[in-house]
């Protein structure tokens, strides 16, 4: 039973959404809107099919490639504001973009694949910038792009890492030999202020160098009544230098990216949604292994009922809590009478602070003979440090606080060890040779690299009672990967191409329990040192049929899979770590990519139906204190992918996208820290998604082009813990629209400069994005909120 009470899209609503075709074309912009990334004037008509997409390594039109792919332009990611991964689930139904602790623990979930809050698992979504694998926990900031690239789908054969759902693919805006650059600004409520700007210098013949930043402070939209803090800040610096050498004639090119970021401010905090056994709240579940009816976790009811410390004396020994509340059920009745804050208000003990240093490095070298074969090495290199303090439940009182740690230095750098520290070092290379060889084109190529991965959490039980601080789990994950890989295409007519891919990944992963001391205890600091190796093959076969120039067919049957590891805050196998195993799939997609004209309308359709098995996939669940990955038997994920744009006259051109997933466990028993568990239903998967829009500008004389812009998200229903039938009731999320509106004037009066007004959540939606089920620990449930209406105004010169 769950205590949220947000709108959800409507059952005919969803119908209206899922009949095909025809309602499609009032559906999603991604893939016309990278057809306007040139100038007005210049823009290529629907049908030219010049999207260009690396979706396979090299550059294609993306009507041309047999693989399900959602990309977006320079001009694309400008109109719909994507400056944040967030912006990307409202562009791309599908793609699941979810917050589980905070507003920067940020979770990719493509067709049901995704990794939970807090776990050890690598990702089922990689997210790569420059064709490099990052990661790290912190948003981060998006400017300056050329493109974004969505991938659906098992990946292996040929990005950098295995992945069971797909990828996200990055791309900076690469120098080139013309003097150019843009200097934008903007302003918004919540004191928005944000200064965006690239310069790109020409140095001689063949060389060229690019510099590009962005900075971004924002108030916070949500308030602590506790305390009177804002929570949900931004304070962002970021910036970039690319350095382009090309000499002519030569074949050779080589393109250095590095970008330096800073990201403050704070966190988005949690908001406390139910208690078992408070308020309505069941206290008791069916097991379904015996039928019989079992107890559930009541930590805060038992702990935190009214004048828990005594006649008079409230629950807590904090007495800001004490002046507003009398124990965690004259709480959330209090929430639910609008007694406690409006919708965005939170009553939390602790700091929501956030501190994040990233540095990226990449260089691409590249050698083409007059054969046509290209030789091309990727190199990077990516840290991110980051420190969180965090309240984990959302609420005015706490079983579990990760605070009261000493001061920690680690990879150069000093934190306060009162919150979460979390980073990430990772270097990789890949070494790939690609051609063609009369109607046979290929790539092969091998790919290495090394991840290192740090946790450090600070634990104190019941620190609102005043009980000391216990210790830190404190662990160091070494991931070292080798891969070998080959990809053909094999033309066997002018219209038929058959393609046959292979990739044999080697993984070595290792963990290591750092040692403590009196003054810097570690909770499993005895724990043996971990390694854990695997090895399988992922693979792709394919077949793609032109049946007219403008009408593409294809089937794909595709294998993947992500490495085992080991779970850091778990003793469940002591004196040994607690592991989880390797998360394996397989899956078929059959599709159709239409670009041309209905009668006279210029029209881009694409379709994708797919099913897919995963076998022991891994996701997280939270019991006795602790953050632990295990494997589920079997799950099964079953979809339908359509996204469509129609030219309807010069000066208007609609599109829209939907996006039908079913995610179930095939086999739903669960092995997780040594315990077992009954998952279901599927987590961070929504049934339905789908988003529609509409643009219309015209050229007027001298004055420049007026447009405006209008879209409308909507996704059903969908759930933050795969053991909401069980132990952990009350973690559904309801579903939500939301409406954004642009207006723009470019070219004013024929310079080079324009302006636009922008509103995001139109209708004041109040809505949630993710949660943390916290009901094996304290009881407890909570989820994080959405952002309100967001809106503005940015002026842009391009020089």
């Amino acid at each position: 039973m769950s205590d949220f009470n947000q709108r959800g899209i409507s059952g005919r609503m969803l119908g209206r959404l899922s009949m095909g075709a025809a309602p499609l074309a009032l559906m999603m912009g991604g893939t016309s809107a990278m057809a306007q990334s040139a100038p007005a004037a210049e823009q290529p008509s629907i049908s030219s099919g010049e999207i260009i997409v690396t979706a396979r390594r090299s550059d294609e039109k993306l009507q041309d490639v047999p693989v399900a792919v959602t990309a977006f332009g320079s001009q694309a990611l400008e109109e719909r504001r994507i400056t944040t991964e967030f912006d990307l689930q409202s562009a791309t139904p599908g793609l699941t973009v979810r917050s589980a602790v905070s507003s920067n623990q940020i979770n990719y979930a493509i067709r049901g694949q995704s990794i939970d809050g807090f776990s050890f698992s690598s990702p089922a979504v990689t997210a790569y910038l420059n064709e490099v694998p990052t990661g790290g926990t912190s948003g981060t900031a998006l400017f300056d792009l050329e493109s974004i690239q969505v991938l659906k789908g098992p990946q292996g054969t040929l990005f950098g890492r295995n992945a069971t759902g797909g990828a996200v693919l990055y791309s900076s805006k690469a120098p080139d030999e013309e003097f150019s650059g843009y200097l934008k600004g903007g302003f918004g409520n919540y004191s928005n202020v944000e200064v965006e700007g690239a310069l790109n210098l020409p140095i001689t013949s063949g060389v060229a160098v690019r510099f590009a930043g962005r900075s971004q402070t924002r108030d916070g939209y949500q308030k602590n009544l506790i305390d009177g803090s804002d929570l949900n800040s931004v304070d962002s610096q970021v910036g970039r230098i690319s350095l382009l050498i090309k000499p002519v004639d030569s074949g050779f090119k080589n393109v250095t990216v590095f970008q330096r970021g800073h990201y403050g401010g704070t966190n988005g905090s949690l908001s406390l949604q139910n208690a078992n056994g408070v308020n309505g709240a069941p206290d008791s579940y069916v097991d379904t292994s015996d039928g019989l009816t079992k107890p559930l976790v009541t930590t805060f009811r038992d702990l935190h009922g009214a004048d828990a410390l005594g006649p008079g004396l409230g629950s807590s020994t904090d007495p800001r809590v004490n002046a507003l509340y009398n124990g965690i059920e004259d709480y959330l009745q209090k929430r639910a009478a609008g007694l406690a804050g409006g919708f965005y208000d939170v009553s939390i003990n602790r700091s929501q602070k956030h501190r994040a240093n990233q540095t990226f490095l990449a260089n691409t070298t590249s050698f083409e003979f007059d054969s046509g074969i290209i030789i091309k090495n990727i190199f990077g290199y990516n840290k991110l440090m980051s420190e969180d303090l965090l309240d984990v439940d959302g609420g005015p009182y706490e079983f579990f606080g990760a605070l009261g740690g000493p001061a920690q230095k680690k990879w150069g750098e000093t934190f306060s060890g009162d919150g979460y520290i979390f980073g990430t070092k990772q270097f990789s290379n890949e070494l790939q040779v690609s051609g063609n060889l009369g109607a046979l084109s290929f790539i092969v190529g091998g790919f290495i690299s090394e991840e290192k991965t740090y946790s450090y959490i600070p634990v104190q039980i019941l620190p609102d009672l005043g009980a000391p601080y216990l210790g830190s789990y404190d662990s160091t994950t070494k991931d070292k990967s080798k891969a070998l890989y080959a990809q053909l295409t094999y033309a066997i007519t002018d219209r038929l191409n058959l393609t046959g891919g292979f990739r044999y990944t080697w993984e070595n992963v290792r963990i290591r329990f750092n040692p403590g001391s009196v003054a810097d205890p570690k909770l499993l600091g005895a724990l043996n040192e971990g390694v854990v190796k695997d090895s399988k093959p992922s693979w792709l076969i394919g077949l793609d049929y032109k049946v007219t120039d403008d009408l593409l067919l294809y089937f794909n049957h595709r294998g993947s899979w992500r490495t085992g590891g080991f779970n850091g805050t778990s003793g469940a196998r002591f004196p040994d770590p607690d592991f989880f195993k390797p998360e394996t799939t397989y899956d078929f997609e059959i599709g159709a990519k239409f670009a041309g004209r209905l009668g006279s309308i210029p029209t881009r359709l694409n379709i994708a139906v797919y099913d897919q098995y995963i076998k022991n996939v891994q996701r997280t669940i939270y019991f006795n204190s602790t953050a632990m990955a295990g494997n589920a038997n079997k799950a099964r994920v079953t979809g339908l992918e359509v996204d469509t744009n129609l030219g309807l006259a010069e000066w208007l051109n609609v599109g829209g996208a939907f996006a039908y997933t079913d995610a179930r466990f095939a086999d739903n028993r669960a092995l997780v820290g040594g315990q077992n568990f009954f998952f279901g239903p599927y987590a961070d998967s929504p049934k339905y998604t789908g988003s529609a829009y509409a643009r219309a500008g015209t050229e007027i004389g001298e004055v420049g082009e007026i447009a405006l812009r209008g879209e409308v998200y909507a996704q059903s229903h969908f759930y933050y813990s795969n053991l909401h039938n069980t132990v952990l009731p009350g973690t559904k999320i309801d579903g939500y629209q939301l409406v954004n509106l642009r207006g723009e004037w470019n070219g004013i009066l024929g310079s080079k400069v324009s302006a636009a007004l922008y509103v995001n959540n139109l209708t004041k939606e109040k809505y949630y994005v993710g949660g943390i089920a916290l009901g094996q620990v304290t009881g407890s449930n909570a989820a994080i909120p959405g952002a309100p209406r967001m809106y503005g105004f940015e002026v842009k010169a391009e020089f």
